[in-house]
């Protein structure tokens, strides 16, 4: 399979990613299917199974704030042992578009099964009227409004352990690759 790099991502967020020519699907956003390649008969060798990110794309619920709809799925993904991260991000911006690429691809699960990614997408909150719900949980993550993506890995206790936009600088000062499953391999390691 050819993969293509993408070695600049405009506005000054440099994450490489890598394409697969064989490119897969986005989805409406919810959890990808594990296991793809579990039926082909060279998946029995010691090969690491593969997965894709555990992606929940948050939309607004009737009489459901956005402040609850967040801790209750942050809590529903610790209790499964998971890690979040929450990502921001609209249809309109290329940097997301090209995340949502990577966001299609399938890894290793020990590198990215154990983090899941609750995403908001502005276009979603706007339509429902409640862009202001959107921009109230943004904030305990970053004053600026309105630039995307914003993704950022979180503790137990939803405090910021790092930004995409640091993970990225990190790591190419330690020479290791800029994606976003060394990304979230470090965070199983405990390298952060």
């Amino acid at each position: 399979m050819r993969a293509r790099r993408i070695s600049a991502i405009p506005c000054g967020v440099r994450l490489a990613i890598t394409v697969m020519a064989t490119s897969l699907g986005c989805g409406d956003g919810g959890a990808q299917a594990e296991g793809a390649e579990a039926s082909a008969p060279e998946a029995k060798t010691s090969r690491p199974s593969k997965v894709g990110y555990d992606l929940r794309r948050l939309r607004p619920i009737a009489d459901e704030p956005l402040t609850g709809m967040f801790e209750r799925l942050a809590t529903q993904a610790r209790s499964e042992g998971k890690q979040v991260a929450v990502l921001f991000s609209a249809e309109w911006c290329e940097r997301c578009r090209r995340l949502e690429l990577e966001l299609g691809n399938l890894h290793p699960a020990e590198d990215i099964a154990h983090v899941r990614i609750l995403e908001f997408v502005e276009e979603d909150w706007e339509k429902a009227l409640r862009m202001n719900e959107f921009d109230q949980l943004r904030l305990r993550w970053d004053e600026t409004k309105g630039t995307y993506p914003l993704f950022v890995v979180l503790d137990e206790k939803d405090a910021k352990v790092e930004e995409m936009k640091e993970a990225v600088d990190r790591l190419e000062q330690a020479g290791q690759e800029a994606t976003l499953a060394t990304w979230f391999r470090g965070l199983r390691r405990g390298q952060i």
